[in-house]
């Protein structure tokens, strides 16, 4: 399976989540906001400006910069 930074992923489609790249204190955050390692999630909105993804029930928000770090691969 590939692996690819969380932003290359089309709107409406479902990833899992393999890896954060990153400083201690940005997957600690990500990990808090529900995405850890194995979750699946799907992509609401990726066009310009921040991604919105659902993780379970949960929406999230996520900037350009921390979704570039979040590696996936499409399932």
């Amino acid at each position: 399976m590939t692996s690819m930074p969380l932003n290359f992923i089309g709107i409406g489609k479902l990833a899992e989540i393999n890896s954060v790249q990153g400083g201690e204190a940005l997957r600690k955050k990500i990990m808090e906001m529900g995405m850890s390692t194995g979750a699946i999630i799907k992509i609401m909105k990726n066009d310009n400006g921040p991604l919105i993804i659902r993780v379970g029930e949960t929406r999230l928000v996520l900037g350009r910069g921390m979704a570039q770090k979040v590696m996936v691969s499409e399932v």
